[in-house]
């Protein structure tokens, strides 16, 4: 039986991420603040019943991997199509931070090229987990994933991605620009896992 839910988190914050460095592949740990964040979703997740965790290579993401699969007593599958955003190297630990779509030539990899790599990520994950798994990965490599999902990218077939639950709370943050930050949540949410 393939992959039933795919939890997809984004690794704890690290030093890199707290003063703006654009850490690209480089080994930052988590910071306090990381480990509790990670430790609060593992927390939420203790009593979903997963079989797999898939972490990107780079080491904030399989630390926080590692305090996910925990409570499950799971070891961690490594997989490279989940490793962070291709940045040019005259970039990465220098102040400032960059984004695939916004600034395309700071990446030695293009967008189309990282939504090719996610799907492959989703591939592998449905053939390989059976029931539910976690995926722990980056912000531009999760972005690029989820639009693949939600642009239908990932399946030939036409169907809805967006499904909202009814009494369901969806957030969009409207300062610059409208921006998801939270979909679907419902008081039931967590029953059906």
């Amino acid at each position: 039986m393939p992959a039933e839910y795919i939890f997809i988190v984004r690794h704890g914050e690290t030093k890199a991420n707290k003063k703006g460095i654009e850490a690209g592949t480089l080994d930052y740990p988590l910071t306090k603040t990381g480990v509790k964040d990670a430790q609060f979703i593992a927390k939420a997740l203790r009593k979903v019943k997963i079989n797999a965790v898939y972490s990107s290579p780079v080491f904030r993401a399989y630390e926080t991997a590692k305090i996910l699969a925990q409570p499950h007593n799971l070891k961690i599958k490594i997989l490279k199509e989940l490793t962070e955003a291709k940045l040019k190297s005259e970039y990465v630990g220098k102040e400032g931070r960059h984004h695939i779509l916004t600034e395309p030539e700071v990446y030695s990899e293009t967008n189309d090229e990282l939504l090719d790599r996610t799907k492959k990520a989703i591939e592998i994950v449905t053939k390989e987990a059976v029931g539910n798994a976690i995926v722990v990965s980056h912000g531009d490599v999760i972005n690029a994933l989820l639009e693949g999902v939600v642009e239908r990218k990932v399946s030939a077939e036409k169907y809805y991605v967006l499904n909202t639950d009814p009494a369901a709370l969806s957030i969009l943050k409207i300062k610059e620009r409208p921006i998801l930050i939270l979909y679907n949540f419902y008081r039931k949410m967590f029953s059906e896992f």
